[in-house]
């Protein structure tokens, strides 16, 4: 019985982690809403561009450097193209800097 709680419990504890990991739409910045900012930014670009230069700011460049990548996968003009191109060139610089 004993056992049987402790991982109800523990079964609860994760859904609540995994909950408050999950993305919202509040996590994009207005200034990345608004629509043809640098072109066509589809939601998920805008996000994964958001995420990156966020990630770049607090040192985490390795996280920075996949979800420039993504955002430069899913950019939709040349535009968005050259701007997640220069941000990933920055972020790949950082890590070659610390190593």
């Amino acid at each position: 019985m004993k056992k049987n709680i402790l991982l109800l419990a523990a079964g609860i504890l994760s859904s609540l982690f995994m909950a408050a990991c999950g993305s919202r739409n509040g996590d994009i910045p207005a200034d990345l809403q608004q629509p043809g900012m640098f072109g066509g930014y589809s939601s998920v670009c805008q996000y994964n561009l958001y995420r990156g230069r966020a990630y770049a700011a607090q040192g985490r460049y390795e996280l920075a450097k996949e979800h420039l990548l993504l955002a430069l996968a899913q950019s939709t003009d040349d535009v968005t193209r050259r701007v997640a191109g220069n941000e990933l060139k920055s972020v790949e610089m950082s890590i070659l800097t610390l190593r």
